[in-house]
């Protein structure tokens, strides 16, 4: 039995984004559930210093459609991600080893699902329901209307040639269900490995209340975090530490005495100990916030939108609050900060974590759903 595993997510790369989170807890859960030798990787990558890693199970195809032209004929042609000559050669690849599964990564390549042998049982991961993902992002990037139709057609056949479905939460369930008619095999939501440490040393605070921001600077992120930065952090007593990728370019614009711009680090444990509670600002978005899972994690008090808190059981934490406007922080954190001293980690949250959001609690429920629905046998 062989299962290829295809990825269009740059696994080489640093995994300090939700996607390439996401992607490498799938591929563990997938060797774990099925046994290291049993799974085959194909991964396609824009950058041709990758072509060179490769290992007896996985196989790295080179595609350039960051290009703009090649993008444009490839969005004329109805794909995303590659092109055919690309497709044909995963394609190739995976009969000649005679894989009897093929896990995809992505609902946006249909048109490669099309073409497998039927005898190739086929199971997709939804990172988002793309048509929602793609209309979302138009009013941030207009020229993504391109996108729109080759999205919608790749998202449809993938659903239609698929014999597993797995979601990330219930609202993409949902959206499954409308647009498709098909429900999810399994919901699968977003994990993370148990990195938690305790401090080496006291950590030492200062009287005031200590927000902290992780992530990256992409859309959702950015907006929110200058909209926070505007619009609540003149009115409350606080201090804000923005922590991520990246947010170091946009420190200038959201220069105050009462936040502090880190930006890219090595190591988020010593801002996350540091930290008396994370703010998550997130007013829009698809899918769930990988960052939030690590927030939890670290048992940390969380002031959060409901956005930011997408598919998360948290009803009755008693130290995670839903702020989805401006005044609602305000009052909320406010409120907080005059209750000194700070409870800077809620044994409670962590505990959540560990019996819902931790990677390996899912192992036993993927191995059941694979073993069951398409007949794997015994693993």
């Amino acid at each position: 039995m062989k299962v290829a595993y295809v990825s269009t997510c740059d696994i080489f790369g640093p995994t300090n984004n939700g996607g390439a989170q996401c992607s490498h807890r799938n591929l563990y859960l997938l060797k774990q559930a099925l046994g290291e030798e049993n799974v085959f990787i194909c991964i396609v990558t824009k950058n041709r210093e990758d072509l060179s890693k490769l290992t007896d199970n996985m196989t790295v195809f080179f595609s350039n459609c960051d290009n703009n032209f090649y993008s444009i004929i490839n969005s004329l042609l109805l794909r995303l991600s590659f092109n055919r000559k690309v497709e044909t050669s995963i394609l190739n690849y995976i009969v000649k080893l005679g894989c009897s599964h093929v896990f995809i990564e992505t609902s946006k390549l249909g048109k490669l699902q099309k073409r497998l042998p039927k005898e190739i049982k086929q199971i997709i991961f939804m990172q988002n329901i793309e048509k929602d993902y793609i209309k979302n992002q138009l009013s941030l990037r207009p020229e993504f209307l391109l996108l729109v139709l080759p999205t919608i057609v790749n998202e449809s056949t993938a659903v239609k040639n698929a014999d597993i479905i797995i979601s990330l939460n219930s609202r993409d369930a949902n959206q499954l269900k409308k647009y498709y008619r098909r429900n999810p095999d399994l919901v699968l939501p977003i994990t993370f490995d148990d990195s938690f440490t305790v401090p080496g040393v006291e950590v030492c605070r200062p009287s005031s209340l200590q927000l902290l921001f992780v992530g990256s600077l992409f859309p959702p992120n950015e907006y929110g975090v200058v909209w926070f930065a505007k619009e609540v952090m003149p009115h409350i007593n606080a201090d804000f530490t923005v922590v991520g990728k990246d947010f170091e370019k946009i420190g200038k614009r959201l220069s105050r005495n009462n936040i502090k711009i880190i930006g890219t680090v090595d190591d988020l444990a010593p801002y996350y100990h540091c930290a008396d509670a994370v703010v998550s600002p997130i007013l829009f978005g698809d899918g769930m916030k990988v960052k939030t899972a690590e927030a939890l994690m670290y048992g940390k008090p969380m002031f959060a939108t409901n956005e930011a808190l997408e598919g998360y059981e948290v009803e009755g934490q008693k130290n995670i609050f839903r702020c989805n406007t401006a005044q609602e922080f305000i009052e909320t954190i406010n409120s907080y900060a005059a209750k000194s001293p700070y409870i800077s980690f809620d044994e409670d949250i962590r505990t959540l974590f560990l019996g819902k959001y931790h990677t390996p609690c899912y192992l036993p429920v993927l191995r059941e759903i694979l073993i069951s629905s398409i007949g794997i046998g015994d693993i």
